[in-house]
């Protein structure tokens, strides 16, 4: 059946302080939490309602953006944006708190609200190259007779055959020391998170973490708690002085790839974070979360292979190397978290699929899952220079400073100009480009001064890279 489109009659003031996006989002959030706008409704694309409203489409596809990113839109491809059920949405605003006026809450994803050419969101990965033929035939083994069991919920802490796996993938590729029962399969990073912060609460009075976290970390921290302390980050890390001064009983890092600036957490800074956890007893949590994708140098061990004292926890995920909707991540708890896990395993559930547990599982016995890390990461590094190449080629070393390479889906540029970093996003997008800005992963949501924009290249095709690096640097220009 088709579903009426709404039709939307905001009163946006030009003239105001506040930006337009910001003027449409809340008008938008308003009329969906005072029940005017229903659940399922259909809103009008941006071009249309950019025309009814007389304004470019740049403010709407921001203000869209936003409520996608917040719950209170979802996607359907070729059908449009619609609204979400309203107890979705009220359980975020009492979690979640709004960004200040001045500062536009970005997805680290990419979003399609519509159809923009080139998009550089971080989330992405190229999905032309999943194995979608191997992996089907071996989901239709998973559901024949013989392996009804899969159809049941599973194990709670996931399925021993594949934990066993994971462990020996994780030897090799990261040097994480661990056997398959220290191993919890999760529906995703967020969910291992989830349940990490449930193990730790008792224990855990003051989170400290890196200054810039993505959303997801963000969001979820709200939903607990710790007291936050931000670490300072340097160029090899978090500060160490902020470490020593927070009074924390847990560190968030991701060592080996800060997300979103790339440095690598150095070699004297690994040890002293170890023996800080020996000496206090604190936990530090590694979130490896592109550990397979290094380009430019010998392969960087985990923390957590380095940890002779059960103090770090160590999180990984198949989203980068396979495809996010499979949403299997895992942990790899110390003992005595792992001991706290199965006392309280009552309080916790296991919501990644047996069905896709079990495929994996055939997917990495066979050894295809090893071929096709190779190949992604061939892949990948190749994109990785395509983006340098480019980058470097628009933009001297006057105009800016390009960071964050040599590892992982993305890397930053870092421009020498006295221009906004909202205001540069606002004019890729007219231009087709959707870049990112790594303001809004600050805890404080500090801008960025000088502007760093991020470039996420999983997604695009090399042709669409170099495109849309030049659409960028004539956005920049004007």
């Amino acid at each position: 059946m088709e579903v009426d489109m709404l039709q939307l009659t905001p009163k946006l003031d030009e003239a105001a302080k506040e930006a337009l996006y910001q003027q449409l989002y809340r008008y938008i959030h308003g009329e969906i939490m005072a029940g005017r706008i229903p659940p399922h409704a259909k809103l009008p694309s941006t071009r249309q309602l950019a025309a009814l409203l007389k304004i470019s489409r740049t403010p709407v596809t921001l203000a869209y953006e936003q409520l996608l990113a917040d719950g209170y839109l979802i996607s359907k491809p070729r059908c449009g944006l619609f609204t979400t059920e309203l107890g979705i949405c009220a359980s975020q605003v009492q979690t979640k708190a709004e960004p200040p006026a001045d500062s536009p809450r970005r997805s680290y994803h990419a979003v399609p609200v519509d159809s923009v050419p080139f998009d550089f969101g971080y989330g992405s990965v190229d999905v032309r190259h999943f194995p979608m033929t191997k992996w089907a035939k071996l989901m239709t083994q998973c559901l024949s007779a013989e392996n009804h069991y899969s159809l049941l919920y599973g194990d709670l802490q996931g399925e021993a055959e594949l934990r066993a796996q994971i462990a020996r993938y994780l030897h090799q590729i990261r040097g994480v020391r661990c056997s398959p029962d220290q191993i919890v399969i999760g529906a995703g990073t967020y969910h291992s998170l989830d349940l990490l912060f449930q193990l730790l609460k008792e224990d855990v009075k003051t989170l400290a973490l890196e200054s810039a976290v993505n959303d997801g970390v963000k969001a979820l921290l709200a939903q607990y708690s710790f007291a936050h302390e931000p670490l300072r980050l340097e160029d090899d890390g978090v500060c160490l002085e902020d470490v020593a001064n927070s009074k924390a009983q847990a560190i968030y890092l991701t060592p080996s790839h800060q997300f979103p600036y790339g440095m690598t957490l150095s070699s004297r800074k690994r040890a002293w974070l170890l023996d800080w956890a020996r000496r206090t007893g604190g936990y530090l949590i590694e979130n490896d979360y592109d550990g397979e994708f290094r380009y430019d140098a010998r392969q960087i061990p985990s923390l957590q292979s380095e940890d002779d004292n059960g103090r770090v926890v160590y999180i990984g995920t198949f989203s980068r190397v396979l495809c996010p909707s499979i949403r299997l991540s895992y942990l790899v708890l110390p003992p005595a978290l792992l001991d706290r896990f199965l006392t309280k395993s009552n309080s916790y559930d296991q919501y990644a699929s047996p069905i896709f547990q079990k495929t994996l599982y055939l997917f990495m016995e066979s050894g295809d899952f090893h071929r096709h890390v190779r190949k992604m990461r061939a892949l990948y590094k190749h994109k990785h220079d395509v983006l340098l190449q480019a980058l470097q080629e628009h933009f001297s070393p006057d105009d800016g400073t390009i960071t964050g390479t040599g590892a992982g889906l993305h890397m930053l540029l870092r421009l020498h100009t006295e221009q906004k970093e909202e205001k540069l996003i606002e004019k890729a997008l007219r231009q087709g480009v959707k870049v990112y800005p790594t303001s809004a992963y600050s805890l404080l949501f500090a801008p960025s001064v000088p502007p760093t924009i991020l470039f996420g290249f999983g997604g695009l095709s090399e042709e669409e890279i170099r495109e849309g690096v030049k659409r960028f640097a004539q956005a920049v220009s004007n």
